[in-house]
Parts: C-alpha cells; structure tokens; sequence
C-alpha cells in the first residue's frame, strides 16, 4: 500500500498464513464496497468505541475525516442519538453498529429504508471485522503507530 506495515500487520505476521486472509478482506471492505467510504468508517469508529480500541480509532477517526465526516459528526459519534448533524443513512449505520457491538435491537426499518442488501451484508461484514479486529488487538496487545501517538 506504499507505506511500512502498520503494527497490526506485523503482529499478525506472525502467523502468515492468516495475515494475507484478513488483509484481503479488510482491503476488499476498503476499496471493493458500494458503502460509502464515510459510512464504513462512521461503523469502524463506532464499533472502535463500543470494543473500547484506542488502536482502531487512532488509525480510522483521522480515515473518517478524510472520507468527509466533518468535525462535528466526529465528534458526536459516541453521543450520536443526540446528536442533529447526522443523516438518517448515518443514524441508521450507527445504529446498526450499536446491535452489532453492543447487542442494541436491530431497527430493520431504518436498515431497509437507507440500503438494500448488498450494502447491508458490507456494513455487517465491516462491523463483524472490526469487531474481530478490535479483539486481536486487544488480545495480542498491539500498540498505537508511533506517527499516530503525536
């Protein structure tokens, strides 16, 4: 991708048999999904906060701002019910990642009426992944990117 691995790379690299699987797949969410690259990152910083990964939020707020969140809906993500500065598809995408991550009851209303269901079987394999993702993190004890600490 142009640049040094990132430490979730390298940690994963230990078992390289399973490190090409899963950046193949986190790669088709980011470059291959008809989701809109703003509302899988407002799913991955949500699902981030929700498992409580400072790792994925360093690395994926900053992803959300480029994708065109601006500075408000960043913001308000944790307080996103709220919050007036999002759209229904984002409610219902923050909506979604709160049943995803935190057991919330699934609003199939919202999810019908925002996406048909390619777009949500995506937005549930981004949750599902980064879900997983967060735990490995976790459980393998991966540590911010030194350029994101600062």
């Amino acid at each position: 991708m142009g640049r040094d691995p990132i430490n979730l790379h390298r940690a994963l690299a230990h078992a390289p048999a399973l490190l090409a699987p899963v950046l193949d797949l986190i790669h088709a969410l980011r470059f291959d999904a008809a989701v809109s690259r703003s509302l899988r990152e407002l799913m991955i910083c949500r699902i981030g906060q929700l498992e409580g990964s400072e790792y994925e939020l360093a690395h994926h707020l900053p992803m959300a701002k480029e994708s065109g969140l601006d500075a408000e809906q960043v913001a308000s993500i944790a307080e996103w019910q709220q919050a007036g500065c999002f759209s229904e598809p984002q409610r219902a995408v923050l909506g979604y990642a709160e049943h995803l991550g935190a057991g919330a009851e699934r609003d199939d209303e919202a999810l019908d009426k925002c996406f048909g269901p390619v777009e949500q079987t995506e937005l549930t394999v981004t949750g599902a992944t980064y879900i997983a993702l967060a735990r490995m993190l976790r459980a393998l004890d991966v540590r911010i990117d030194e350029p994101l600490l600062g």
